[in-house]
């Protein structure tokens, strides 16, 4: 199995990125969330990955770190969660927040992700509510952990508004984020646009 791939990053896209090794182009799938991190386009990097077997071919999924990798196959043993609904769960949200979402049955943040309707989300959280408490102590992952800066969100909601976005879109966007760590205003507004054209 692939445990990893490092390389030149050759494209990058919301979707997918694709890196070279060796003369060789990898398409690698990605989370949303994970284009924000990624450096320029002909710098080396470093993508955990998972290799997906199905019938119509192979999917390679990618992510920042081992923890996310392993969350996402901690999703895709829950019944009916393909590695589509996963990649978006995890384009939308961070482990600790779904984690969070799981543990207080937060079915309302667990639905505002594209294919998870009211059954999936219950089916979360029946089959991981147990799970996710082994999970966080393997992994360490503290959720509801609050990262964004009050002054720097101040910025961002003013911008977001003034691009006729409602408050309560704003507000559901501020939520998603909850658990991101402060990287400034403008890498902060990227993240909630991308999440607002999302929705």
């Amino acid at each position: 199995m692939l445990s990893f791939l490092q390389g030149t990053l050759k494209e990058c896209y919301p979707e997918y990125v694709v890196v070279e090794i060796m003369g060789i182009g990898f398409q690698i799938l990605i989370p949303a969330s994970f284009y924000f991190q990624l450096p320029l386009p002909g710098n080396t990097v470093t993508i955990y990955t998972y290799l997906y077997v199905r019938d119509d071919g192979l999917y390679l999924y990618g992510f920042r770190s081992n923890e996310e990798r392993d969350f996402f196959k901690l999703l895709l043993g829950v019944t009916g969660i393909g590695p589509r609904v996963a990649l978006a769960a995890l384009g939308h949200l961070s482990p600790n927040q779904i984690s969070a979402a799981i543990a207080e049955e937060d079915l309302s943040t667990l639905t505002g992700v594209p294919g998870i309707g009211n059954k999936t989300a219950k089916r979360l959280v029946y089959e991981l509510k147990e799970k996710i408490n082994t999970w966080v102590k393997k992994d360490g992952v503290l959720p509801g952990v609050e990262g964004i800066n009050p002054v720097e969100w101040n910025d961002v909601q003013q911008a977001l508004v003034a691009l006729g976005y409602s408050t309560g879109e704003v507000e559901k966007v501020k939520k998603a984020l909850a658990a991101e760590e402060a990287e400034g205003v403008e890498v902060l507004f990227k993240k909630a646009l991308a999440l607002l054209a999302q929705r």
